[in-house]
């Protein structure tokens, strides 16, 4: 599931052009904490439909929400979330995040 949200994340921040303008600012993403809530099992060869959206952005974090639902019936098997921060790719220090990154990721009205 780890793996999962690191790519579905991932996936979704270069869909929307997030690895040029991380480029840019000369920074990248790292993990802070993973959170997962296992609700239903799922068993070897079940397709797994991965959601995923950006809740809130603090001055150098992020918090990105999953959903994990069973494809054939829409069953939520877990739900998690990630820390991410924000850090110069040089230093590896948190800096904060640019604004023009930000617009490139709508938060949802009710998360």
């Amino acid at each position: 599931y780890i793996q999962w949200m690191q790519d579905v994340a991932t996936l979704h921040y270069n869909a929307i052009g997030g690895a040029a303008a991380m480029q840019k600012a000369g920074a990248t993403w790292v993990v802070r904490s993973h959170n997962i809530e296992y609700l239903v099992p799922l068993f070897a060869g079940e397709e797994v439909t991965v959601l995923t959206w950006v809740v809130n952005f603090r001055r150098v974090r992020s918090l990105r929400r999953y959903r994990f639902l069973r494809t054939g019936d829409d069953v939520l098997l877990a739900r998690g979330e990630t820390d991410w921060v924000f850090v110069d790719a040089t230093s590896g220090r948190p800096c904060r995040i640019p604004a023009e990154m930000i617009g490139l990721l709508p938060l949802p009205e009710n998360h």
